[in-house]
């Protein structure tokens, strides 16, 4: 009977520690997945961003500008069709 109750104690602090290292291990898993999610969110606002200057950067009225500005050119007085 001796054995018996020790065996039972045993098997319940070893089934205790077990699920100690499970739930440690799922709060760890929770942390690193919710940084990770911050880190997408993160991410995703930079590719915001970025698509927003790329079409400020590329838009017409800007690319006509800097030619002006720039490169000093200008509208043609008279415009010529060439065709064959």
């Amino acid at each position: 009977m001796n054995l018996a109750v020790v065996l039972v104690w045993l098997v319940v602090v070893v089934s205790a520690l077990v699920q100690i290292g499970v739930s440690h291990g799922h709060r760890q898993l929770v942390q690193q997945w919710q940084t990770l999610e911050k880190h997408s969110d993160a991410l995703q606002q930079e590719q915001t961003q970025l698509v927003l200057e790329l079409a400020a950067l590329t838009s017409y009225s800007r690319i006509d500008q800097r030619a002006r500005r720039e490169l000093n050119m200008i509208e043609p007085q008279q415009v010529r069709i060439l065709s064959q």
